[in-house]
C-alpha cells in the first residue's frame, strides 16, 4: 500500500476478515494486539504484519477484492454470498461490457462483483428504494472507485427503471419481485435473448414471481436453491503403508499400553509408601523392625496354607486328563488367521456432516427477441391446431376400438413430430 486513506482488508483468519481505511495516525485493535496505520503504508499487499512488543500476533495485508469485500461488509441487510453470486452471474449471462440491473442494493455485496464482471467499459445500474441504505452504499461505491456503477434511490416496483436500457442481465432481490417485473420489459435489450433471476426466501413469493414471469412473456422458468457442503481433504497414505493395522498390531499396542499403565501405578504406590514412611521417621512413630525376620514369617505362613492335605486310604482318586490349552500368539488362537487390512480405494476427502442452511429461492427465465416469440406462438398454435385434429380424427365413425388403442388414431400417430407428440401426451 502506496497510499493514505487506501481500503485494505486485514486478514487474521481464514474465516475473520476486517475491512480498514489506512490513515496515517490512526491504529488497529484486536485481542492479537496493536497495528499502527503508518506502519502499513509502504507494505505491499499480501504482506505479514506482526504486532509491537509484547504481544506476539499478526495479520495480513490484502488487497480488497468483492470476495473479501463480501466476507467483511458491514451488514446493513441479509447479504449474497459467493455461492450464489457466482452461479446467478453465471447463469444471467454477465459479460465484460454489458449492462445489468440490480434492484435491492442493500449491503452491496452483489453490487460490487457484477461492477467487476461488466468491466469498465460495462454499466451496473443498481436501485435501493431505503434512503440511509443508498447514502451508505453511495459512500461506499464512490470509496471503492466504483464508477461503472449507477446507484439511484428509487422504486422500482412502482416507478420503474428511469434511466436503465439495452439491458441484458436482470436481478431483482425484492420482497415482492413480480410487482417490478413488468417495468423490466421496457429495459431489456430487443435484439438478443436477455434473462432475469428473482432472490425469494419464501416459496409463496416464488409462487407469485413465476405465474408473473410466464404472464408477461418470459420463456424457461425454473427455480433452483445453492447449498455448499464443504470437504476436508486427507492426505493420501504412502504406498508401502496399509490404510489400517493388523489385529495383532493393535493387541500389541494395547497390551504395551496396559503394561506401561501398571508401572506408573507401581511407581506411585512405592512414592506413596515412601513419603508415609518418612512423615512417620520424622514424627517418631515408626519402630525399627528386622526385615529379614518378617519376610520369613510371612514365608513361613504362605507355605503352611498352600500345603496339601494327605488324602485318606478309604478314598479314591480318580485321574483327570486335562486337555493343555491351544497355543496362542498374541493373545490370540494359533488357528486364528489376519484378516486383510487393506482396501482397494483410498479416501481422499471426508465431506461435511453438515449443508450451510438455506438463504433463498433463485428463479430464473429468459426474454426472446420478438422475432423468435412470434416463432414459438406461431408453432403452438399449429401444435394446438394439430392436436385438435388428431383428437377429433380418433374419434370419427368407422374407427375400431380395442384395448390397445384407436385404429383411427394409430393410423396417423406415425406422421406426428416428436413435438407433437410430447405436445399431445401434456408434456
Amino acid at each position: 500500500m502506496s497510499n493514505d486513506s487506501e481500503p485494505s482488508t486485514s486478514s487474521l483468519a481464514r474465516d475473520n476478515m476486517t475491512a480498514i481505511t489506512v490513515t496515517p495516525g490512526e491504529s488497529f485493535h484486536n485481542k492479537f494486539g496493536r497495528y499502527f496505520h503508518d506502519d502499513m503504508i509502504g507494505h505491499k499487499f499480501g504482506s505479514k504484519m506482526h504486532s509491537p512488543p509484547p504481544h506476539s500476533g499478526y495479520l495480513h495485508l490484502l488487497r480488497p477484492t468483492p470476495e473479501l469485500w463480501t466476507l467483511s461488509l458491514p451488514h446493513r441487510t441479509q447479504i449474497l454470498y459467493l455461492p450464489d453470486i457466482s452461479y446467478i452471474t453465471m447463469k444471467l449471462a454477465v459479460r465484460v461490457g454489458g449492462k445489468v440491473i440490480e434492484a435491492g442494493t442493500g449491503s452491496g455485496s452483489m453490487t460490487h462483483s457484477m461492477s467487476r464482471s461488466v468491466g469498465p467499459k460495462g454499466q451496473v445500474f443498481s436501485f435501493e428504494y431505503h434512503r440511509p441504505r443508498y447514502e451508505a452504499a453511495l459512500g461506499e461505491f464512490e470509496a471503492h472507485g466504483l464508477s461503472n456503477v449507477k446507484l439511484q434511490h428509487r422504486n422500482v416496483c412502482k416507478d420503474g427503471f428511469e434511466g436503465a436500457s439495452d439491458v441484458e442481465g436482470v436481478f431483482l432481490d425484492l420482497p415482492a419481485p413480480w410487482e417490478a417485473i413488468p417495468h423490466v420489459i421496457k429495459t431489456l435489450r430487443s435484439d438478443v435473448i436477455t434473462r432475469i433471476c428473482c432472490f425469494s426466501p419464501c416459496l409463496e413469493q416464488v409462487l407469485k414471481t413465476v405465474s408473473t414471469l410466464r404472464a408477461e412473456g418470459f420463456s424457461d422458468v425454473f427455480t433452483q436453491e445453492v447449498l455448499i457442503r464443504t470437504h476436508e481433504l486427507v492426505p493420501p497414505p504412502s504406498s508401502s503403508a496399509s490404510q489400517l493395522g493388523s489385529i495383532s498390531a493393535i493387541v500389541d499396542r494395547l497390551k504395551g499400553h496396559e503394561k506401561r499403565k501398571e508401572e506408573r501405578r507401581v511407581i506411585q504406590m512405592k512414592t506413596a509408601r515412601e513419603k508415609v514412611r518418612k512423615a512417620k521417621e520424622a514424627a517418631g512413630e515408626i519402630e525399627a523392625v528386622d526385615g529379614d525376620t518378617e519376610i520369613g514369617s510371612k514365608r513361613k505362613l504362605m507355605d503352611d496354607s498352600t500345603a496339601t492335605e494327605p488324602v485318606a486310604p478309604s478314598e479314591t482318586v480318580t485321574a483327570v486328563e486335562v486337555k493343555p490349552e491351544p497355543s496362542t500368539t498374541n493373545g490370540l488362537t494359533s488357528s486364528w488367521s489376519e484378516p486383510p487390512v487393506s482396501y482397494d480405494s483410498v479416501v481422499l476427502t471426508r465431506p461435511s456432516t453438515e449443508m450451510k442452511g438455506h438463504t433463498s429461492y433463485l428463479t430464473f427465465a429468459s426474454f426472446y427477441p420478438q422475432s423468435i416469440r412470434e416463432s414459438i406462438a406461431a408453432q403452438e398454435s399449429h401444435r394446438s391446431t394439430r392436436v385438435a385434429q388428431l383428437q377429433a380424427e380418433g374419434g370419427r365413425a368407422g374407427s375400431q376400438d380395442t384395448e390397445y388403442g384407436s385404429d383411427g388414431l394409430d393410423e396417423v400417430m406415425g406422421t406426428l413430430t416428436e413435438e407433437e407428440m410430447a405436445a399431445l401426451a401434456g408434456q
